[in-house]
C-alpha cells in the first residue's frame, strides 16, 4: 500500500468513526491550518468546529515508522487521529490532543520549520510493558467525548479580540469621564455567547468607539504628562521608550495600558497628519 493509498484510507476511516460517533464531518476544499477533516456538532450560522488532521502508517513491511505535523498547527481546536496498519485484521486508530502533542511528541525543526514528532514501533505501540505504547491514545467513546467539549469551547481569532477589546473599554470606562455610551453598550455584554454573536460590522463600530474614547483621553492627562509625552513623540521615541520615560508622572488611575494605546493610535497618528 503506497503512501497516498494509506492517507485515503486513513481519512476515510476515521471519517466513518467519527460520524457513527454522532459528529457532523466534512471536507474542507482547501489545504489550510492541517484541516483535514473538519468536525461540527450542527451547521447553524456561526457553528463551532474542530480541525482533524488524519495520518496513516504501515508497519507490514516495517518494524518502525514516524508521524509529523507542523507545529503551526498545533493550537486551538485541533486534534490528529492516526491509522497504523500492523497487517492484522485489526484497525487500530489513535487520536491525539493538543495537550497530548506538547506533552508526548518530540520537537524538531527542519529547513527552519518547526514541526512536532511521534515514532512508532509494531513491537511497542500496543504493549502495555513498555513505555512507548500507545494505548492510552487508543480511539474509543472518551476522545469523541473530548472533541465534543473541545469544538464547545472553541474561540475564534474575531472573538478573541473583540473580548481583548471589551478588556480594554472596562479599563477606560473607570479613568473616562464622558462614558455613559460605552458603559450602556458593555453592560449589554453580559456573557460569552452574546460577545461570540457579534461579528463583522459590530467588531468596527466597537473598536470607532473605543478610538473616539481615546481621542478624549488626553483631557484626563496631567498638564506636565501631556506635554512629555507630546515631545517625546516629536522626537521620534518609540512608545515603549515614552511610557518608560514618563511612568514616574503617571498617576494611580492612569491605565499604562490605555495609556500606550492612546500615544500609538491617537497621539502620533495626529502629529503625522
Amino acid at each position: 500500500m503506497d503512501t497516498t493509498h494509506l492517507e485515503y484510507t486513513a481519512e476515510d476511516l476515521i471519517a466513518h468513526k467519527l460520524q457513527r460517533s454522532g459528529l457532523l464531518v466534512a471536507k474542507p476544499k482547501f489545504d489550510r491550518d492541517g484541516a483535514d477533516l473538519i468536525a461540527l456538532l450542527e451547521v447553524a450560522d456561526g457553528a463551532k468546529f474542530c480541525r482533524i488532521q488524519c495520518k496513516g502508517r504501515s508497519l507490514k513491511n516495517s518494524k518502525n515508522s514516524n508521524v509529523k505535523i507542523l507545529a503551526d498547527y498545533v493550537s486551538g481546536s485541533f486534534f490528529c487521529f492516526l491509522y497504523v496498519d500492523t497487517g492484522d485484521s485489526k484497525t487500530d486508530i489513535f487520536c491525539f490532543s493538543v495537550t497530548d502533542i506538547k506533552k508526548y511528541w518530540n520537537q524538531k525543526t527542519e529547513n527552519k520549520k518547526k514541526y512536532y514528532s511521534l515514532s512508532i514501533h509494531k513491537d511497542k505501540i500496543l504493549n502495555s510493558s513498555n513505555s512507548a505504547n500507545l494505548s492510552s491514545f487508543l480511539f474509543d467513546p472518551t476522545k469523541i467525548d473530548l472533541i465534543k467539549e473541545d469544538i464547545i469551547k472553541s474561540i475564534s481569532k474575531e472573538e478573541i479580540k473583540l473580548i481583548d477589546l471589551v478588556k480594554k473599554q472596562k479599563i477606560l470606562l473607570d479613568i473616562t469621564k464622558d462614558y455613559h455610551k460605552l458603559k450602556t453598550m458593555v453592560s449589554d455584554i453580559r456573557h460569552i455567547e452574546e460577545i461570540r454573536a457579534l461579528h463583522g460590522e459590530n467588531l468596527k463600530i466597537l473598536t470607532q468607539k473605543y478610538y473616539d474614547m481615546l481621542s478624549e483621553f488626553e483631557k484626563e492627562l496631567p498638564k506636565k504628562l501631556a506635554k512629555k509625552i507630546n515631545e517625546f513623540v516629536k522626537t521620534n521615541t518609540p512608545v515603549s521608550e515614552i511610557i518608560e520615560k514618563v511612568r514616574g508622572l503617571i498617576p494611580n488611575n492612569i491605565s499604562e495600558t490605555i495609556l500606550d494605546d492612546y500615544i500609538s493610535k491617537v497621539l502620533i497618528r495626529r502629529i503625522k497628519i
